[in-house]
């Protein structure tokens, strides 16, 4: 998202809002520990309370948008309009994979036209053991 955009949200931009931003640049999925101890190694000095207030505020002005992928903390995603996909989560080492399907798509549209019903959004959060952790598991098993 680009400073004319925010701004046009009615966001002041502060040197900590544009270190968080820049952050997500690099990095999909942030929780606001993750975001602290990053800023924190590159001498930005915040509290966490303030990481919190800033991320309830980009929430609020829809430039981010928070999950919550059974951990203890949010995860927080940076919003790219007209953009929409899904989640893999490894329940394991908490990698979580992107992806985008027509064939759920369509059918999510199928099942709310079958029911009269208008789809205002949606997401969907698939939960299992990633290809790493598999392969880490017969490692285990095989050496034992």
């Amino acid at each position: 998202m680009d400073i004319q955009s925010l701004k046009n949200k009615g966001i002041k931009l502060t040197k900590h809002k544009l270190a968080i931003l820049e952050l997500f640049k690099s990095y999909k999925h942030l929780d606001a520990s993750q975001i602290y101890n990053m800023l924190l190694s590159n001498k930005i000095t915040i509290s966490l309370a303030t990481i919190y207030r800033i991320l309830t505020h980009f929430e609020s002005k829809a430039v981010i948008q928070r999950h919550n992928f059974n951990h203890e903390q949010a995860t927080y995603e940076l919003l790219t309009p007209n953009e929409h996909h899904d989640h893999l989560i490894c329940i394991n080492c908490r990698n979580v994979i992107e992806f985008f399907s027509n064939g759920i798509e369509n059918l999510q549209n199928e099942v709310a036209k079958v029911n009269n019903f208008t789809i205002a959004s949606h997401t969907l959060n698939i939960y299992g053991i990633c290809s790493d952790c598999q392969q880490s598991s017969v490692k285990v098993k095989q050496s034992v």
